[in-house]
């Protein structure tokens, strides 16, 4: 014990430091196993899919979805895919269907799903047709959130021809 005493008036400064680092390395280390470690098995989404369950959309039901919607003349073909609370929908379109009316029938085919399906989801749709020899074909998204009432597109507008001038 003297000699604990004796180093310890010798080198006050040194040992108080030692100590100093020593709580730093332990709270470091604490902080980061619970960053890595705790928390590990758990469900990925965390709580936000509480309530899911009574709210499940039955695989009869994403079926009869596509086939009601790929009935239409100007639907080519459909996937629907669900993670979480977000349904993804991308429709591709024949190449005599126009934005407009691809839109339109994007946003009729959500009536599909009852209103507590859409209280409860975001739904994510994305329209693709081709580019022909006459028309350049599209691809745009829309979301439909689950407090919103309507689909919002992202900017769709035409793109207009520019034309460069050198100016030398």
């Amino acid at each position: 014990m003297k000699r604990i005493k004796k180093f310890y008036r010798e080198h006050r400064v040194f040992t108080i430091l030692m100590a100093i680092i020593l709580v730093c390395i332990v709270i470091i280390s604490t902080i980061l196993i619970q960053c890595f470690y705790v928390g590990k098995g758990t469900d990925k989404y965390g709580d936000r899919l509480e309530g899911i369950e009574e709210h499940q959309i039955s695989d009869s039901k994403i079926s009869d979805y596509k086939v009601n919607l790929a009935n239409n003349a100007k639907v080519k073909t459909v996937d629907l895919s669900i993670e979480g609370r977000i349904v993804y929908i991308k429709v591709t379109y024949e190449t005599n269907c126009s934005l407009e009316e691809a839109e339109s029938i994007a946003a009729k085919s959500l009536e599909g799903f009852t209103e507590d399906e859409q209280g409860f989801y975001d739904f994510n749709l994305t329209l693709e047709k081709a580019a022909t020899n006459t028309s350049d074909g599209f691809l745009i998204s829309g979301a439909h959130n689950k407090n919103g009432s309507g689909v919002s597109w992202n900017n769709n507008r035409e793109v207009e021809a520019t034309t460069e001038t050198n100016e030398d």
